[in-house]
């Protein structure tokens, strides 16, 4: 007969250093807090615990307040993983892990979202201090936005290396190339990338990005779509030594760059020869003084009731 959870967490908190092992994984969250009594239990015994993802909360945020593993670096960082463990618990514990791990962290899908965001802003507070070996280094591994605050950190050696990362996102590249703020020399890198200037939407974002050198933005025309040239020759904030060669595409492809716009105007406005058949006949309908189409049995009744009268 299995013994009851009252009397296995009476065994667990006195049990020896070979019988803890028993109690470790222990389904009972009872249990495993009668462990924590044991002078026995050692950091070994506490990693299992930490890592253990069918814990109750309660559980790992008693382990976090236990002064006798709160300077032990690797229960800090398995606590830290386990995202079973309460968010302010966590957060207080990030505040102690290194660089490295704080963003090992937060690409870490597992973990709640608004935890790898507090991760990713710890980070990214440290990165314009930090030293540029360490800032090549983290822009290997990095993902999110501590990518893309390393590639707006404007080193060019640094920003190669982003753009390398396969956890780059192009929405995100994207947000950078078209932000106002980005320096011309992030710009230069990025439009010099070969990998992501294949990314059709990258092309377009460093053609309208007045940083973009102009041999590249001439380059990247002819594998744009036609809706897109149009688009790109009406935009008011498109570089002005630009346009010129949009307009040549343009004509290379059998358009009428001066009517761009026009054409739309007209589309809008335009009306089907048989619809305008039907509006003229009703025109002079009206003009006749003859009843409107639909309306022939509200004119007979009328002309009853003046009968009637």
């Amino acid at each position: 007969m299995l013994d009851t959870e009252e009397t296995r967490a009476a065994r667990a908190a006195r049990a020896s250093d070979e019988e803890i092992a028993l109690f470790v994984h222990d389904p009972s969250s009872k249990v495993v807090l009668a462990l924590f009594e044991n002078r026995n239990l050692t950091e070994e015994h506490i990693l299992i615990i930490a890592n253990r993802k069918n814990l109750s909360p309660e559980v790992l945020n008693m382990l976090v307040k236990d002064t006798r593993w709160s300077e032990s670096y690797p229960v800090r960082l398995a606590l830290a993983k386990n995202p079973k463990t309460p968010l302010f618990a966590a957060l207080s514990i990030a505040r102690f892990l290194r660089l490295f791990d704080l963003a090992d962290l937060a690409r870490n899908h597992l973990l709640p979202i608004i935890y790898r965001k507090k991760l990713e802003a710890m980070v990214i507070e440290k990165i314009p201090t930090l030293a540029l070996g360490i800032k090549k280094t983290l822009a290997k591994v990095a993902a999110g936005e501590i990518l893309i605050s390393l590639i707006k950190d404007g080193y060019p050696d640094v920003i190669k290396l982003c753009l390398e990362n396969p956890h780059l996102v192009e929405a995100h590249l994207y947000k950078v190339i078209s932000h106002k703020m980005t320096t011309p020399g992030t710009i230069r890198t990025i439009a010099e990338n070969r990998n992501w200037t294949f990314r059709y939407h990258i092309k377009f974002a460093l053609i309208r990005n007045e940083h973009t050198p102009l041999a590249r933005s001439v380059l990247f025309l002819p594998d744009l779509k036609l809706l897109d040239l149009k688009e790109l020759y009406r935009d008011p904030l498109l570089p002005s030594n630009v346009k010129p060669f949009i307009h040549r595409e343009l004509v290379e492809r059998g358009e009428d760059p001066e009517r761009i716009g026009q054409d739309e105007e007209e589309r809008i406005y335009a009306i089907e020869e048989g619809d305008l058949e039907d509006i003229e006949r009703e025109m002079r309908s009206y003009e006749q003084g003859e009843a409107r189409p639909g309306n022939e049995r509200e004119t007979e009744t009328d002309a009853e009731e003046t009968r009637g009268h």
